[in-house]
């Protein structure tokens, strides 16, 4: 079974990805495509500096959460296996959660790659450091960006490590009500 990997971000119009809680807005319609994706989403990737919060912020909404929307995400997002990226050991306690120990670029590239061919389609979520090695490794098959109407001209950008040009085709768009623009593209 091959699979897809889909690095999915939110970004400024000028392709920053860092510090997104000082200029994100997130809305229902968003929401309920973020439901709609997850639903076809086989696994979950996440870098070792993201794990902790999203960790904690999936885990909490799933029944905490006053949005049944955000509920509903959390519990799927919950249920699919996640592996987490890091070169040191870490303590997982997320459920569904499994350690990608790498040492070094090549090994990471070699074991998303096993990945990719046993788990189907994978969604690459966080963070900055995690996106920009998988698009400088050539790791990806699509690219779902949720380009924000702002406009913040200092932070992490999204292709700083490009080392190569990509051809990218536009698959899907959609405006959202909040003036976010979702843009799929495939290779």
């Amino acid at each position: 079974m091959m699979g897809r990997i889909i690095l999915t971000m939110q970004t400024t119009m000028d392709g920053i990805v860092s510090d997104e809680d000082q200029w994100m807005t997130l809305n229902e319609e968003i929401f309920e495509d973020y439901l709609e994706y997850y639903n076809t989403i086989n696994t979950i990737i996440i870098g070792s500096n993201s794990y902790s919060s999203l960790a904690q912020h999936w885990q909490n909404a799933e029944n905490s959460s006053n949005d049944d929307l955000e509920r509903a995400i959390a519990m799927r997002i919950n249920a699919i296996p996640k592996f987490v990226i890091s070169s040191t050991k870490m303590d997982l306690t997320w459920k569904n959660s499994q350690q990608i120990l790498v040492n070094g670029e090549n090994s990471m590239a070699h074991q998303i790659e096993m990945l990719k061919n046993r788990e189907g389609n994978i969604s690459v979520e966080s963070g900055v450091r995690t996106w920009q090695l998988f698009i400088q490794h050539d790791l990806f098959d699509d690219l779902w960006l949720f380009i924000h109407p702002v406009i913040v001209s200092q932070g992490e950008r999204l292709f700083a490590l490009a080392n190569k040009r990509f051809t990218m085709n536009l698959t899907s768009s959609k405006t959202y009500s909040n003036g976010v623009l979702g843009l799929y593209y495939s290779k």
